[in-house]
């Protein structure tokens, strides 16, 4: 436990700067946002957790301020409100939690929850602000993109006909996602709960402040609970050719969603099941980095690694086949 005992004013200083530094490259370069906008609450948490609940508001409310007013002129109040959300909620919320000491794990959930209640209120004030449904403005972002697009495959030398078929199946994807939303932001959720916690436990680890660490990824597990409901999803989306055609439609959103999320959970258990035999036979870094890639490399082409984190819930490898082989490891 860190006993240092700085005064507020220096970490505030440096916090509000961080989170500043980090909004404006939120708002102006949009490729890496999707780094930027998982680190930006922990200059916020940071100082929530050494100095309490009233730095953290000082920090995110004047950080979200300054953010607001640079972006706003420019870019409206878009890019400034999700920054102004993320500090305030995530900041202030995520120091909160790690103050309180709790698990590491647990930790990694209430981030993933937080992020994805900041981002549906965020998504929700934008259709409020714009006066939109969310079909409309998902076919309104897919047009302003329509004519960029045409322009790169006319570059590729494609056809005319060949570009207008590629357009229309995008059209139909885009607008099934406003259908798929709560998945979709529950994935970005856990993507940026990952990065978040990544970070933050390298920054927090320097700077002697106290981190939760008692998680490891290789023992990471999905309640059993998931595997029917993984179930129950696929039936769901069998069923949709044979169900009444008032409620098809409803039947297969609702299979599509509890689809992806579920699948992405074991996908995640078969990374974390390989992590496991990767440190039981003492694979280098660089084996290891080849067994990942090609574990989302099957992913992606076959949906091999999900099936493999699935069918651990009944199967258990790592108890089955690895329990002697750590043991050995560890004696």
């Amino acid at each position: 436990m860190s006993t240092r005992t700085d005064p507020v004013l220096p970490d505030t200083s440096k916090a509000i700067a961080a989170s500043t530094g980090l909004g404006i490259v939120i708002a102006f370069m949009p490729l890496l946002a999707v780094v930027a906008v998982p680190v930006l609450p922990i200059p916020v948490a940071y100082v929530t957790s050494r100095h309490g609940f009233l730095s953290g508001l000082i920090v995110s409310l004047l950080a979200g301020a300054v953010c607001l007013g640079l972006t706003a002129p420019l870019l409206g109040v878009y890019a400034g409100l999700l920054i102004f959300m993320v500090l305030v909620m995530a900041g202030i919320g995520g120091g909160l939690v790690i103050k309180h000491g709790v698990p590491q794990f647990r930790l990694f959930v209430i981030m993933v929850a937080i992020f994805f209640v900041t981002l549906f209120l965020w998504l929700g004030a934008l259709l409020l602000v714009t006066g939109n449904d969310p079909v409309s403005a998902t076919n309104s972002m897919f047009d302003m993109a329509v004519e960029p697009s045409r322009q790169v495959y006319q570059s590729m030398g494609m056809s005319e006909q060949d570009i207008d078929s590629n357009i229309s199946d995008a059209r139909d994807f885009a607008s099934s996602l406003p259908y798929m939303a709560p998945a979709l932001v529950l994935l970005v959720s856990f993507l940026f709960s990952g990065v978040n916690l990544a970070v933050a436990r390298r920054l927090f680890e320097r700077a002697h402040q106290p981190f939760p660490k008692d998680f490891l990824f290789r023992d990471f597990r999905v309640h059993w609970v998931f595997a029917y409901v993984f179930i129950f999803g696929l039936i769901c989306q069998l069923m949709v050719p044979y169900a009444p055609e008032t409620y098809s439609s409803a039947l297969e959103l609702t299979g599509a969603n509890v689809y992806i999320v579920t699948s992405v959970f074991f996908f995640i258990q078969g990374l974390a099941v390989a992590s496991f035999f990767l440190r039981a036979y003492k694979l280098s870094r660089g084996k290891r980095l080849v067994v990942y890639t090609g574990l989302v490399l099957l992913e992606a082409l076959l949906s091999l690694t999900m099936w493999m984190g699935l069918f651990d819930t009944w199967i258990d490898y790592r108890r089955r086949f690895g329990k002697n082989k750590m043991q050995g490891r560890e004696s």
